[in-house]
């Protein structure tokens, strides 16, 4: 009996000193000047969440509110022995009205308090986008291609390429009804792509019903363009903006200058998993 109440007094004393080294270090941090100052600065880079804004059935993205980890934000300066804004470690909370939870509505554009903007290129079976890609590439832009189902099926390297360069791809198609769009969905998680995209110019309630069902987001561009792009852009360009442009002669021989202007109105060129990312 006596070594149990041994035994009983060796572990409360073990715990006590656990729970006292535990304080200490809190109080200890708590003095620290870093700890102080991320205190002193929480709330200057915490902000709330803003919901998606639907209208009848289209949809605009909202943006994820952001709340600063103290503790792992003191422990990732500590480590780096100092304090700055760009060391702070966020905790995220979801819209009310998310993006996320309406994939039965068409994305027309990113949240405007982005200063963002997506190219979006349609891809028919005999395009050839070699020089487009050399023109996003050298100017160092994500864009978003939907291409025709042949045509992905022909291009599996230059897609598993395009992807690992930071592109989106999705699947131009009249009819996502198909058993093709399905494997398509599947080779593209495949690929490590991160979501997946339909794409509609008018609304078609049979397509997007399964697009929803398959987990694809849906998109109805802000602008469509063949013609004339850089006098369309010029146009309708604002925060947020989904620029459908089809692969022709016209497009290739403005696109620099397309991108050139878009960079000097304060836009980002950006793909659609960053446009729309809430």
């Amino acid at each position: 009996m006596k070594k149990i109440f041994q035994i009983i007094g060796l572990i409360s004393l073990t715990c006590f000193s656990f729970f006292l080294t535990e304080r200490t270090a809190l109080v200890v941090s708590d003095m620290d000047e870093i700890m102080i100052q991320i205190k002193n600065e929480k709330d200057k880079f915490s902000t709330e969440p803003i919901d998606s804004i639907i209208e009848d059935n289209t949809i605009i993205p909202g943006v994820n509110g952001r709340k600063v980890n103290i503790n792992k934000s003191y422990k990732n300066m500590k480590i780096n022995g100092f304090y700055h804004e760009n060391l702070y470690v966020y905790d995220y909370t979801k819209p009310k009205v998310s993006l996320t939870d309406n994939k039965d509505k068409y994305i027309i554009k990113g949240n405007p308090s982005k200063r963002v903007v997506s190219l979006i290129f349609k891809v028919n079976m005999n395009d050839d986008i070699d020089s487009i890609l050399d023109i996003i590439n050298n100017y160092n832009i994500k864009s978003t291609f939907f291409v025709e189902e042949l045509w992905f099926e022909n291009n599996k390297e230059k897609i598993n390429e395009m992807i690992r360069d930071g592109h989106n791809i999705g699947i131009l198609t009249n009819d996502y009804t198909t058993s093709n769009f399905e494997l398509i969905n599947i080779t593209l998680k495949d690929m490590n792509h991160k979501n997946n995209y339909c794409y509609q110019e008018e609304e078609n309630k049979t397509n997007i019903d399964i697009c929803k069902i398959k987990g694809n987001y849906t998109i109805m561009p802000t602008l469509i363009s063949s013609t004339t792009p850089l006098s369309d852009i010029k146009d309708k360009l604002e925060s947020g903006s989904l620029l459908s442009l089809k692969i022709n002669s016209q497009v290739k021989k403005e696109l620099s200058t397309i991108i050139i202007y878009i960079k000097s109105k304060g836009y980002k060129i950006t793909n659609l998993d960053e446009n729309i990312l809430e």
